[in-house]
């Protein structure tokens, strides 16, 4: 009796040699039987069977079970990587994978729920491919998404006045960009004085 991986690994076909006390010898080859229970821990049996002249039988049984217990194999995944905005997290790839019994073949990844935000979040990206059997190969990929670019904008003009100090007023900060965000918030932060008199000088601070 044999196990064997693969339904293609069922060995080949054997010729049994008999002997009689009437007929001399010579020899029968076997015949196989229905693959039963499937090819994931299923059997066949090869019978060999040899009547004589006068109806006496001779008979022999190989029992071959068929279990493919390999994990399939898939290609690496790519490199762990950080980006800095959710919009710079790359395509979708697929991965090759090979199996011992099924034919080989691509399977696409999946992505994971953002874990932690846009902000030092990570994205765990994810290949798995069962085959016939139920073993499974699984490959991952973890992204980060990590902004650490300053936004930039342009710095308002300065202002001489005689009479009272103006409000402070985030819209002459202009054109505030970023890598990740689309419309960056401009706020007043602070007014320090120097404290003179005639002239007193104010910086006035925004963040964007």
């Amino acid at each position: 009796d044999v196990t064997v991986e693969c339904i293609g690994d069922v060995p080949a076909m054997t010729n049994l040699t008999w002997n009689d006390n009437c007929d001399g010898t010579g020899s029968v080859a076997g015949v196989d039987g229905a693959l039963v229970g499937g090819t994931c821990g299923g059997t066949i049996t090869r019978t060999w069977t040899y009547t004589d002249a006068c109806g006496n039988i001779a008979t022999t049984t190989q029992t071959i079970t068929i279990n493919d217990t390999t994990d399939p194999v898939l290609d690496p995944a790519p490199a762990d990587i950080t980006v800095e905005c959710i919009g710079d997290v790359p395509a979708m790839t697929n991965l090759n994978y090979t199996d011992n019994c099924d034919a080989p073949g691509s399977v696409a990844g999946v992505d994971g729920a953002l874990v932690g935000g846009n902000c030092g979040g990570t994205i765990t990206r994810t290949w798995t491919y069962t085959d016939a059997c139920g073993n499974t190969a699984t490959a991952t990929q973890t992204i980060t998404i990590d902004d650490t670019t300053d936004p930039t904008a342009s710095n308002p003009p300065d202002i001489n006045t005689t009479g009272a100090v103006p409000a402070p007023d985030p819209t002459v900060v202009t054109d505030e960009a970023d890598n990740c965000t689309a419309n960056p918030t401009v706020a007043w932060v602070s007014d320090v004085s120097d404290n003179g008199n005639c002239p007193e000088t104010i910086t006035r601070t925004y963040s964007v």
